[in-house]
Parts: structure tokens; C-alpha cells; sequence
């Protein structure tokens, strides 16, 4: 487990007073939600850019690299299509993650 320690200005210690763990808590809570939100969002975008490609090749990303043509512009395609794939495999396991922790 990780610890962690807020530093408050005392002026605004005043304001809200003695903060207990359970508020914490719940502000990295709402934190997460909204990372969630964000990385959905993102996700999205990625899985729409990579179900053009699929489109565009009639194929995945394993099917066009099997049958990959030797151009300039076929490699580029490959290499921008295995970053989408890449990227969208770490938000999904990060999503996944956060959704754990929010219950």
C-alpha cells in the first residue's frame, strides 16, 4: 500500500478542519471517476481510428501484417495500427483497474 501525505495550507486547514481518512478516500475516489470518464472517452477514439483500418483492409491488424505489401505507405499503416493496438490494450487494463476500485 502506498502512503500519502497532503501538505494543506493552514489557512485553509481552518476552513475545513479535521480531515479524516474515509474523506480522503472519497476524493480519490471521485479522482478515479474521473480518470475513468477520461480514459473511456479515449478509448473510444482509438477503437474508432482502428475500425477504420479494419475497414479500409477488410482485415485485423494479424491478417494485414501476414499479407503486409513491401511499400512505404503499407508499413507506416502497420506501424501507426500495432500503437493503436498497443494503446488500447493499456487503457482496457487500466479501465479495468479503476473500475475494480470503485466498485
Amino acid at each position: 500500500m502506498t502512503e500519502i501525505t497532503i501538505k494543506i495550507p493552514d489557512d485553509i486547514k481552518k476552513i475545513i478542519g479535521d480531515l479524516d481518512e474515509p474523506l480522503y478516500y472519497e476524493a480519490l475516489k471521485e479522482v478515479a471517476r474521473k480518470k475513468l470518464l477520461e480514459k473511456r472517452k479515449k478509448l473510444t477514439a482509438l477503437q474508432k481510428k482502428i475500425a477504420a483500418f479494419q475497414a479500409k483492409h477488410s482485415a485485423t491488424l494479424e491478417e494485414f501484417a501476414q499479407n503486409l505489401s513491401d511499400t512505404q505507405k503499407a508499413h507506416e499503416e502497420w506501424i501507426e495500427w500495432s500503437y493503436l493496438e498497443s494503446v488500447v490494450q493499456e487503457l482496457t487494463n487500466s479501465i479495468s483497474k479503476l473500475e475494480k476500485l470503485l466498485g
